[in-house]
């Protein structure tokens, strides 16, 4: 048997964690020199702090090469202490059937049941078991930027799928179709949701992955659950082979799942609303954010002893939570602004809200009484945050090419109605809002 020549045996490069080179130099790195994506390389940086190393992934000697001494040339040149090595890659004829997750990545797969089947070695479908979860659709983005943290880092493989019939909701065991209603693989499909920030996160329709803990293999899959007469969710469901591994394995997913949804950071800290169906049937399609102006005090039309008011009951009162809390004292406090169109009540919102960083503001338009209790759960999810009711009067934001963007500007004949905010006490109690002429 004669000996591989070296330049013909592919290389794996593996980065390891030295707790000292900032994560923003490795997520450059990876981007820059590895051609991932900016959620890519985030997924992997965090799988080399949580477990010590993480794969790059396996390429030509000549290409792996060329990569490492990049890399290396960055690393040095940055003064950092980060550790890039190479080792022999499995080869085609290398892989066995009883080790998937060693076959060869470029194998090809024209339907999602010859994808499972061979991630899981043959087992049978009663051998294997599924567990759901379900998240509300406007949790969409924060549950893609979980998804790549936990499983995009480095899965043995990745599919998209084709969905024939929009209406279901595809499941691991709709993938294990075969003949007639076999589903397909296909290009991944990603939409553009607005989070606020300069660049979009980009959330995958669905998506198949396989991956492996050790020598359990799983598969994760992504979809819409759509139900008549109810808000669309996204649903993440997790396919092992059956027993206490098994179980464990998925119990540990989706915690560390729902624990990174909760310190998803997609809308904290910014102006929200509900986008929702032209009924009142309690529907959302998502999450808009809106880019208000900024206002600045001297704009407000108030008296100033009505400002300092609000300063003290609102700004102040902020300020003072934690020690109020500690004291055992109600942190808890709302504002009514009322009087006709035109009298500072938006403004003043606007004001407030510039002056609260970290808050969250919901607005909450009158015909979206039917989505309250997706609107409490979004503020507790959300949390610390301000609801901000609008009168009936007040316009609908208006879609745009995105799937959700931006707000609609107000128009002069279409400004705020009679109340706005949750009521317990008026802003003063001898003032009386002066009419719009």
């Amino acid at each position: 048997m004669r000996d591989t020549p070296a330049e013909t045996i592919d290389l794996q490069l593996v980065i390891h964690n030295d707790d000292q080179t900032p994560w923003e130099f490795v997520v450059n790195l990876v981007r820059s020199v590895f051609d991932r994506s900016e959620a890519e390389a985030e997924a992997l940086t965090a799988t080399v702090a949580q477990q010590g190393k993480a794969v790059c992934g396996s390429y030509p000697f000549a290409v792996a090469k060329a990569m490492l001494d990049t890399a290396q040339q960055r690393i040095k040149a940055a003064g950092h202490p980060l550790r890039i090595t190479a080792a022999p890659g499995e080869t085609e004829g290398a892989a066995t059937a009883g080790h998937a997750a060693q076959a060869p990545r470029n194998k090809k797969f024209k339907y999602a049941h010859e994808a499972i089947a061979w991630h899981f070695d043959g087992l049978a479908h009663d051998e294997i078991i599924a567990t759901s979860r379900q998240f509300p659709g406007h949790m969409r983005a924060d549950v893609q930027v979980a998804l790549d943290k936990l499983f995009s880092a480095s899965p043995v493989r990745f599919f998209g799928l084709y969905e024939q019939h929009r209406y279901e909701t595809l499941t691991f065991a709709a993938l294990t179709k075969e003949g007639q209603f076999a589903v397909t693989i296909s290009a991944a499909q990603y939409q553009d949701v607005d989070i606020g920030e300069s660049d979009p996160i980009k959330c995958l329709n669905n998506g198949l992955w396989l991956n492996r803990d050790g020598d359990l293999h799983y598969a994760v899959v992504l979809s819409f659950h759509r139900e008549y007469g109810h808000e669309a969710g996204t649903c993440v469901e997790i396919a092992v082979p059956a027993g206490e591994d098994g179980v464990a394995l998925v119990d540990r997913c989706f915690s560390q799942l729902e624990a990174a949804i909760n310190a998803a950071r997609s809308y904290r800290g910014k102006v929200l609303s509900l986008e929702s169906e032209g009924d009142y049937r309690g529907r959302s399609k998502g999450v808009m954010v809106h880019r208000l102006p900024q206002v600045q005090r001297d704009a407000i039309i108030l008296p100033e002893r009505t400002l300092k008011l609000l300063d003290r009951n609102v700004i102040r009162f902020i300020e003072s939570r934690e020690a109020l809390r500690r004291l055992g004292q109600s942190t808890r406090k709302g504002i009514l602004l009322y009087g006709p169109p035109g009298t500072g009540k938006t403004h003043t919102i606007r004001h407030l809200a510039a002056n609260l960083p970290g808050h969250t503001t919901l607005i909450i338009t009158a015909d979206q009484m039917g989505l309250l209790s997706q609107y409490m759960t979004l503020a507790r999810l959300l949390q610390p945050a301000r609801d901000r009711g609008r009168g009936p009067d007040c316009p609908r934001p208006r879609e745009h090419g995105r799937s959700m963007r931006g707000s609609a500007p107000q128009h002069p004949a279409q400004r705020d109605g009679r109340f706005e905010g949750q009521c317990r006490h008026p802003v003063h109690p001898d003032h009386q809002p002066a009419r719009a002429t």
